[in-house]
C-alpha cells in the first residue's frame, strides 16, 4: 500500500480520518457546554437538567455493543459519514426549533439520546477503520495525533466556543455544531471503505455480539485491556463526580479558577498524547502502560495530599498526562490484535465496561466524599490505579508472547 509507505499523516485515508475526527471532536466539545446550558434555559429545576446527562449516560450503556456489531457489518466510511450527516441534522433541527421558539426539554433529551448514540458509531467506526489506512508500525503515531487534536479541540476550543456563541443567541453553538459535525462527514469521506463479505447464513446479532464478548475474553492481552479499563474508569470518576465540589471547597476556587483548573487538564493531556508513541518505542507496550497507570496513582496520591491549587493543578495535568498515554496505547494494541472483523464488537465491549465503570465511580464518588471527606477518595482512587497497574504487570507473559508475535509488522 502505497499511503503505508509514506507513513501517517500524509496519505488520504489517513488525512481523512483525522480531519473528520477533528471537525466531530469539536463539534462535541460545543455540544457538551451547549446541551446544558438550553436545559437550564427552560427549566429551573437541578433534576431536570441533570437529567440530560443521565439519559445521554443511560443510552449510550444500552446501545455500546448492538453499534460495536453495526461498525462490523457496515461499511465503515459510509457509516462515518453517515452518522456525522445525522448529527448535523439533529442539531441543525435544535438550531431550527430554537429560532422559532418552539424548543420543549423532551426534544432536548431524546437529541441528546440520540446524538449520543451516533457517536458510539462514529468513533467505534473512526477506530476500526484507522488500521486500513496505515500500517500496524504507524499506528501509535496515528493515535496521538488523533487523540491530540481532540484535546485541542474537545478540550481547549470547543467548550468556550460553544459558552460564547451561546451568549450571543442560544441557537448560535448549536448551528456551529451542526456546520462541524457536516465537515466531520466530508472529512470521513477519504477514509477507506469497504464492506466486510457477508456469511453465507449469518448468525443473529445476538450470536455474533457474543462472538465479541468470547474472543475479547479468551484473548490473555484484550482481556486486560477491558479489565483495566473498568477499574481507570472507576477510579477517574471517584473524585471528578464531585471535583467542582472539591474546587470550591477545599482549593477555595470560584467558576474561572475552576476553568483555569480544568485547562491544566487539558494541557496535560497534550503531553500524554506526544509521549505516547515515543514510550511504546522505548519500552514496550506494557511497561509504558503500567508505568502510565503508576504515574496516574502517584498524581493522585499527591492530590489527596496537598491542598494548594497550585499544587494540585500540576498534579491533575500529570494525571491527565497519563490517561493520554494509556488510551493511545491501548487502543493501538487492540487495533494490531483484534481481527478487523470483529473491532467494532470487540471496541464496544472496552466501551461498555469504560462506561460501567464511569457509572461505577459517580455514585462512590459521592459516597466517599460524604463518608471520608474531599480529599480521601483520590487516594481510593490512587489505590485503584496501582492495582490496575498490577493487573498489567502481572500479564507480562501474555504481553511478551503478543509483542513477539506482532514484531515482525
Amino acid at each position: 500500500m502505497a499511503e503505508a509507505a509514506r507513513g501517517p499523516g500524509t496519505g488520504p485515508g489517513f488525512r481523512g480520518i483525522w480531519a473528520g475526527s477533528a471537525c466531530s471532536n469539536l463539534a462535541d466539545g460545543i455540544g457538551f457546554v451547549a446541551l446544558p446550558l438550553l436545559a437550564a434555559s427552560l427549566t429551573s429545576d437541578p433534576l431536570a437538567v441533570a437529567g440530560l446527562t443521565a439519559v445521554h449516560a443511560l443510552t449510550r450503556v444500552a446501545a455500546v455493543l448492538g453499534t460495536g456489531l453495526l461498525v462490523d457489518r457496515a461499511d465503515r466510511r459510509r457509516l462515518l459519514v453517515l452518522a456525522n450527516l445525522l448529527r448535523a441534522a439533529l442539531f441543525a433541527g435544535l438550531a431550527a426549533l430554537l429560532a422559532l421558539d418552539g424548543l420543549a426539554l423532551a426534544a432536548l433529551y431524546a437529541a441528546s439520546a440520540l446524538a449520543g448514540v451516533l457517536e458510539l458509531v462514529s468513533d467505534g467506526a473512526a477506530v476500526a477503520v484507522l488500521p486500513r489506512a496505515v500500517p500496524a508500525r504507524d499506528l501509535d503515531r496515528a493515535n496521538s495525533r488523533i487523540a491530540g487534536t481532540q484535546t485541542v479541540l474537545d478540550g481547549f476550543a470547543g467548550p468556550p466556543l460553544g459558552g460564547l456563541l451561546f451568549g450571543w443567541a442560544a441557537a448560535a453553538p448549536v448551528a456551529a455544531a451542526a456546520l462541524a459535525y457536516l465537515g466531520a462527514a466530508l472529512g470521513f469521506r477519504a477514509a477507506p471503505g469497504g464492506r466486510r463479505p457477508a456469511p453465507a447464513e449469518r448468525p443473529g446479532p445476538l450470536r455474533e455480539i457474543g462472538e465479541g464478548l468470547r474472543w475479547t475474553a479468551r484473548h490473555p492481552v484484550v482481556r486486560v485491556l477491558v479489565a483495566v479499563s473498568a477499574i481507570a474508569s472507576t477510579a477517574y470518576m471517584i473524585p471528578f463526580s464531585y471535583l467542582v465540589l472539591y474546587a470550591r471547597e477545599v482549593l477555595g476556587l470560584g467558576p474561572a479558577g475552576y476553568g483555569l483548573l480544568l485547562s491544566c487538564t487539558a494541557a496535560g493531556a497534550l503531553a500524554g498524547a506526544w509521549a505516547a508513541p515515543r514510550l511504546a518505542a522505548r519500552a514496550g507496550y506494557r511497561r509504558s502502560m503500567a508505568a502510565a497507570l503508576l504515574t496516574g496513582a502517584a498524581a493522585f496520591a499527591v492530590v489527596a495530599a496537598a491542598g494548594h491549587p497550585a499544587v494540585v493543578a500540576a498534579a491533575l495535568a500529570v494525571y491527565f498526562a497519563h490517561t493520554l498515554v494509556w488510551n493511545v496505547l491501548a487502543v493501538s494494541v487492540r487495533q494490531r490484535a483484534v481481527p478487523a472483523a470483529l473491532l467494532g464488537r470487540v471496541g464496544s465491549v472496552t466501551r461498555m465496561a469504560g462506561l460501567l465503570g464511569l457509572a461505577l465511580g459517580s455514585v462512590l464518588g459521592g459516597l466517599l466524599a460524604g463518608w471520608l471527606g474531599m480529599s480521601a477518595p483520590f487516594g481510593v482512587a490512587a489505590a485503584l490505579f496501582a492495582g490496575a497497574a498490577l493487573v498489567v504487570a502481572a500479564a507480562g507473559p501474555a504481553f511478551a508472547r503478543w509483542e513477539r508475535e506482532r514484531a515482525g509488522e
